[in-house]
């Protein structure tokens, strides 16, 4: 009897570390249905209600190893990388000896590791997945190019190359995200954030999270940090997504983006458009650019102009109208006191077959800073920047890991002057990761912009 009871036990034991946890037909049924459920959700972008639909399930089978694998999915898309890396991990343990994960699986896993800058380990995983992708497959899907940034990062350690970068403000990053800085005169600060006291109080039913508003932020000097200043933008916030991502010297000017689609259904999708006035920064309320051509009925935001160029004055600006052949792209036109000249896309060599964005031109129009997740790099977005020498823009310089992470590094803003950057990066608070604001001191580097 004694030995039947410790084989039962072994048994018992043998179930649960392989994870096939024995379920009646009933459960069985319950489980697949709510796992069918939240994949398809998951595949319709409603990631919060799909992680909800797999904890339901993860309540009848917790130890189902490809349950742990889409509970993973949705959290690495969450931002919630940690988390992320422990459904993973629970994945590769539950699996039995019999069954295999597929490259989507050890994709996942690269990746996750990747965002939390394991680089070793994730070239591990993507190594797997390129061996069962096959290697045309491999490329295609970008794996070799995520190989290739996890080894550049590598050879950058072993150079002695170190992040330059700080957090911008303590007062100012929070849980929630930040990005867009933009310095302007007087010590002032806007920035674009997704804050719970965004007008309307709303959120995006896709992620839960707050839409975006815009916020000016003054140097205090005695607490030397920056302060809010909530009042500032109220006038011009709508309760939809709000991104203001250029203001010229003197405050007369500015471009914003602006999508109420899902609120006020003043927009079709994310559209450009101006604030204008006769004083610095009494802005009156935003208005559409008309433009043919420029805004249309795909996405359109992050315009940026120059301000007293040589060849004459323009704007670039992001779009995902050619989305079929790559992603989000650059695109120009020239820039008069009250008018836009006809659209044109950047070259092919800024404009890569992934994600081009958060362009910044400096006033003379000569440098081009932007971000992107396919040119060579060292992970998710990474910031460039491109000369412009008589109307041709030069190859994309990467800033190099003093500034860019593996993570996204976007919105940066040269400051001439003080020869200093802002930007911004994911950055991990309390096991989750979101966009906070970064400076960088480029004093003393060998940039052809600080010269």
């Amino acid at each position: 009897m004694k030995n039947l009871k410790l084989l039962l036990i072994a048994l018992l034991l043998a179930g649960f570390t392989n994870g096939q946890t024995k379920l009646s037909t009933t459960e069985k049924a319950n489980y697949n249905r709510l796992l069918n459920k939240g994949i398809e959700t998951f595949n319709a972008a409603r990631l919060n209600e799909a992680l909800e639909t797999f904890k339901r399930a993860e309540a009848i089978d917790p130890e189902a190893w490809k349950l742990a694998f889409w509970m993973a999915s949705c959290h690495y898309e969450l931002n919630s990388y940690y988390t992320a890396e422990n459904y993973i991990n629970n994945a590769l343990r539950n699996m039995p000896e019999t069954e295999e994960g597929d490259a989507t699986f050890y994709e996942l896993s690269g990746k996750i590791n990747h965002r939390l800058g394991k680089v070793e380990e994730a070239i591990t995983a993507y190594k797997k997945c390129a061996i069962l992708m096959g290697s045309k497959m491999a490329s295609s899907y970008g794996i070799t190019m995520y190989i290739s940034q996890c080894e550049l990062m590598i050879q950058a350690k072993k150079q002695g190359l170190t992040s330059l970068r700080k957090p911008l403000s303590i007062q100012l990053n929070s849980l929630e995200d930040e990005y867009a800085p933009i310095l302007v005169s007087g010590g002032a600060l806007f920035f674009t954030a997704r804050r719970p006291e965004t007008t309307g109080e709303t959120s995006d039913p896709d992620d839960s999270k707050y839409f975006e508003d815009v916020y000016r932020a003054q140097w205090n000097p005695i607490i030397s940090d920056y302060e809010i200043d909530y009042e500032f933008f109220k006038p011009i916030n709508t309760s939809g997504f709000d991104a203001l991502s250029y203001v010229n010297s003197n405050g007369t000017f500015a471009l914003l983006t602006v999508n109420t689609e899902m609120t006020e259904k003043t927009t079709k999708g994310s559209d450009l458009f101006e604030l204008r006035s006769e004083s610095p920064f009494i802005w009156e309320a935003p208005t559409l650019i008309k433009k043919k051509g420029l805004n249309t009925d795909y996405f359109e935001g992050s315009a940026t102009c120059t301000e007293g160029s040589e060849f004459g004055d323009f704007m670039i600006f992001v779009s995902d109208r050619n989305a079929e052949t790559s992603g989000l792209d650059l695109f120009t036109c020239t820039q008069q006191e009250s008018s836009y000249g006809e659209v044109t896309a950047l070259p092919k060599h800024l404009n890569s077959a992934g994600n081009e964005t958060t362009p910044m031109i400096t006033a003379d129009g000569k440098y081009l800073f932007f971000s992107s997740d396919e040119l060579p790099g060292y992970g998710g977005y990474d910031i460039f920047y491109s000369t412009n020498e008589n109307g041709v823009w030069s190859m994309p310089i990467n800033l190099g890991p003093e500034v860019n992470s593996v993570n996204h590094d976007t919105h940066f803003s040269l400051d001439t002057k003080n020869k200093k950057g802002v930007f911004a990066s994911l950055a991990e608070k309390e096991g989750y990761f979101s966009f906070d604001l970064y400076g960088v001191d480029l004093d003393g580097k060998d940039f052809p912009f600080l010269k």
